[in-house]
């Protein structure tokens, strides 16, 4: 671990702050949801610009940005890629995420039904030294090698990947089987994993006994529906999950999702920085339904935390459509001095 990296202790200390009430890349009616961002600070790329990926309905987008907030889409990377994240070794970066691609019988192209296009869900890895060129998909994990990936859904499913270097060993983290909640039908992550190997490409051996490390928990008010997307961060004396938990409010009579943070001296066993939220739900607008998704990365020269998040509602003058959008959060200690203006960012 780094000793640049804040420490466990430190994170119940952190406040964060909302950079604006608007979002920092929309959803739009060609492309209505933005989802599952990573990002690159400039000294993390090999241009010195903010890189930022994600994905929509079509596949995986990659942006970049001179300052962080104003965000210009550069190109496609993976075509239906979802979840991607991102890890460099030895001056190269890989992009990993989740594909399940369709088939398109021609004969049957106009009454296909939707479960019987896609294929099975795996997480495949690809490889770069610019970010621009990326050379041939790898496959990492299959879904169908997982029992768990295929509790209470018709096909077995893994998604939102992430993969470190941990005392010699490739952890492979990533979400398992998903939950299409009642009220809204959103569709998110039931369980959350890990797989090993000791090389980059694999094999991958499924770890904590071959079941799932995090799983929802009925008396726990942040996650009693499902686990939801959890991004795993490296602090200088462990790690940190940013999770977006999912609940159901019993007096609301509603489903949502909250942004909360734990820790973990090993990365396997996690207990609560602290029992408040990080990120709720809005009352309305654009992150009023749930918080889907985050990457959180701390900058030092800064001293300063940038998560960028995507989240879910109802755009102004738009009744009817949800969109989801990218939005970003940025977190001090006490200690750490506020910039005055957003233009320092």
């Amino acid at each position: 671990m780094s000793r640049n990296l804040p420490s466990i202790a430190q994170m119940s200390e952190i406040s964060w702050f909302p950079f604006s009430d608007e979002p920092v890349v929309s959803g739009s009616w060609c492309q209505p949801q933005i989802c599952d961002p990573v990002f690159l600070f400039p000294s993390e790329s090999p241009d010195g610009k903010w890189h930022m990926f994600a994905h929509s309905w079509i596949g995986i987008h990659h942006y970049v940005s001179d300052s962080g907030i104003a965000w210009e889409p550069l190109k496609m990377i993976e075509f239906r890629g979802h979840s991607p994240s991102i890890y460099r070794e030895a001056g190269v970066w890989y992009l990993l995420y989740e594909k399940h691609e369709g088939f398109w019988p021609l004969s049957r192209r106009k009454r296909f039904r939707r479960d019987e296009r896609i294929a099975a869900s795996r997480i495949e890895i690809r490889s770069s030294t610019d970010l621009l060129t990326w050379g041939d998909p790898r496959l990492l994990l299959d879904s169908r090698s997982i029992l768990f990936a295929g509790d209470y859904i018709p096909k077995p499913r893994i998604s939102r990947p992430q993969l470190f270097h941990v005392d010699g060993t490739y952890r492979l983290y990533f979400g398992a089987s998903h939950l299409d909640l009642d009220d809204t039908m959103q569709r998110v992550s039931r369980y959350f994993s890990y797989a090993e190997a000791d090389e980059i490409g694999g094999p991958y051996t499924l770890g904590n006994g071959g079941s799932p490390l995090m799983v929802p928990q009925p008396d726990n008010p942040a996650c009693n529906l499902a686990t939801g997307g959890v991004r795993i961060i490296p602090l200088s004396d462990g790690f940190a999950a940013f999770q977006c938990g999912v609940w159901w409010n019993p007096v609301e009579g509603r489903s949502g999702a909250t942004l909360t943070v734990m820790s973990s001296v090993d990365g396997i066993v996690w207990n609560p920085c602290s029992q408040k939220p990080i990120l709720p739900p809005a009352d309305t607008g654009w992150a009023s339904r749930y918080i889907m998704s985050c990457d959180v990365h701390y900058k030092n020269d800064e001293k300063c935390w940038y998560c960028y998040f995507s989240a879910n509602g109802r755009k102004p003058n738009r009744r009817f459509a949800y969109y989801e959008s990218l939005g970003l959060l940025l977190g001090h200690t006490a200690a750490s001095r506020r910039r005055e203006s957003p233009g320092e960012w």
